[in-house]
């Protein structure tokens, strides 16, 4: 069964990161399709600027649940790395816990946007706003399955030190 669920979320992480690279090229074809229009063309296409509005938005929030996923969050674990095991594990699960809490927050409270934005309209694009919404309560999702996956994952060595990704930060 283990193997299962690791295979799902190893699925899971790989479309994810797709999405996001997907998301990331379309903004840039909207931004440039936007620059070209203004400059080239002396008007401003506002789908474009919707387009690419919409896709950093969820390019913000499925980006965040990967950055999780592969531990590139900003944190300062210099405290807690100095801990034996125990109490590393202990803040470990602490600091996940709290930031559960807040994306469960996050998720609860935008509900009533979500709500909400099935009766409103994109101004250009005119597609329901709940589409764009969604982002929120689907990246806090993503992010807390992520959040339980890092801790199962660092169980056994919860603040590792930092390994060079590069040839360049290994010299």
């Amino acid at each position: 069964m283990i193997p299962l669920i690791e295979r799902a979320c190893l699925l899971l992480r790989h479309v994810m990161s797709a999405v996001v690279i997907v998301l990331f090229s379309v903004m840039l074809v909207a931004v440039l399709v936007q620059v070209a229009g203004r400059y080239f063309f002396g008007f401003a296409i506002s789908q474009a600027a919707e387009i690419a509005t919409f896709s950093q938005i969820w390019l913000v929030l499925l980006g965040a649940g990967v950055a999780v996923a592969r531990g590139q969050h900003v944190a300062i674990d210099v405290l807690p790395a100095m801990l034996p095991l125990v109490p590393a594990r202990l803040a470990l699960l602490l600091i996940a816990l709290t930031s559960g809490v807040f994306l469960v927050v996050l998720a609860y409270g935008s509900l009533p946007l979500l709500r909400m934005g099935e009766f409103q309209t994109s101004p250009a694009l005119r597609i329901p706003m709940k589409y764009m919404y969604a982002c929120l309560p689907v990246g806090a999702a993503y992010m807390i399955l992520e959040l339980i996956l890092s801790v199962a994952q660092r169980w056994n060595d919860p603040f590792p030190p930092p390994t060079p990704e590069t040839e360049e930060e290994a010299v």
